[in-house]
């Protein structure tokens, strides 16, 4: 059986995390009211069932250990777009354009909170998408599943998507969410979606029409695009890019060390860019390219002095 890098399994962990902050949240509001309402888990068992039960019963023990469990629990709450956590706002980056672009009223401290993502992608590039954007497990759901399809000669697409499209689909989206507000982005973001999906669905035990969205994207990836919603058409990817072009930590290799007809990063990217020469201007940091070379030539850089300018364009 192959290795898995302690690196992917770092990965692994930081994104499973960010599912289960996500699971959390929810779960935090949702033990507020029971703890309101019964202040006991028996109670909480007789109303909505053992597991409800034990839930309650765990949450209460985590939040004993603070001065006011009610207080602490509903002190984390919003999704992915805009939480807390703690007392703690964060935003995500392309929330806090919109807002900043279509409300004068824009609280600051999400303002400061928003800042982060911008100040993680001076330095490292588009780490979010790779690390903590949910995307990345539905398209490691999908990739295996379009495999077995092909195996089997079920018939599937792989239209690739021009990378321009994502500057369209940013600067449309920015128009589209000042006029109809914020929620245009649940339905062109599958990670809003999927945060709120699974808000709605621990909360008021529901899906919403968000779902038939990550329905879609999920097919579509399976079937029609796959690896390209992430390169070629996420807005947030897109600012994340325009950004990271003065990134301060970057993958570099020597590509006069190359074997000769060896692609094996071009395959191992999850998003088809080319480690080999250099075109990584959209680079996740994923680091799937640096186990799978070789000769071990893909190394990770730092210049924190001289940052260069992106300039290579991905095919």
């Amino acid at each position: 059986m192959k290795r898995i890098p302690k690196i992917q399994i770092l990965r692994a962990l930081s994104l499973f995390s960010v599912i289960a902050f996500f699971v959390f949240i929810p779960l935090s509001n949702w033990y507020a009211n029971f703890k309101i309402s019964y202040n006991n888990s028996r109670l909480v068992g007789l109303s909505d069932g053992k597991t409800n039960s034990i839930i309650y019963h765990v949450l209460d023990w985590f939040y004993s250990f603070f001065e006011d469990p009610v207080i602490a629990a509903t002190s984390n709450n919003g999704s992915l777009w805009a939480y807390t956590i703690f007392g703690v706002p964060i935003s995500d980056p392309l929330g806090l354009l919109s807002e900043i672009i279509s409300s004068v009223h824009f609280p600051i401290k999400y303002f400061l909170g928003g800042l982060i993502p911008y100040i993680l992608a001076i330095i490292l590039g588009r780490f979010f998408c790779a690390w903590l954007c949910p995307m990345v497990i539905i398209n490691a759901i999908c990739r295996p599943i379009r495999k077995l399809l092909l195996y089997f000669h079920v018939p599937l697409l792989n239209i690739k998507i021009p990378i321009q499209t994502r500057a369209i689909v940013f600067f449309g989206g920015l128009i589209l969410s000042y006029f109809f507000g914020m929620w245009t982005w649940h339905f062109i973001l599958p990670y809003i979606s999927l945060t709120h999906e699974i808000f709605s669905l621990i909360i008021f035990q529901s899906l919403t029409i968000g779902a038939y969205f990550l329905l879609a994207i999920i097919l579509f990836e399976i079937a029609v695009i796959p690896g390209q919603f992430c390169k070629s058409i996420c807005p947030t990817g897109y600012l994340l890019s325009v950004i990271g072009k003065i990134r301060f930590v970057r993958l570099k290799t020597n590509s006069a060390k190359c074997p000769q007809g060896c692609h094996n990063c071009y395959d191992a990217c999850p998003i088809n860019l080319y480690p080999k020469d250099n075109k990584l201007s959209s680079c996740h940091l994923c680091m799937k390219c640096i186990s799978s070379c070789p000769i071990k030539n893909i190394n990770i850089t730092a210049n924190l002095k001289h940052a260069p300018v992106e300039k290579n364009k991905e095919k």
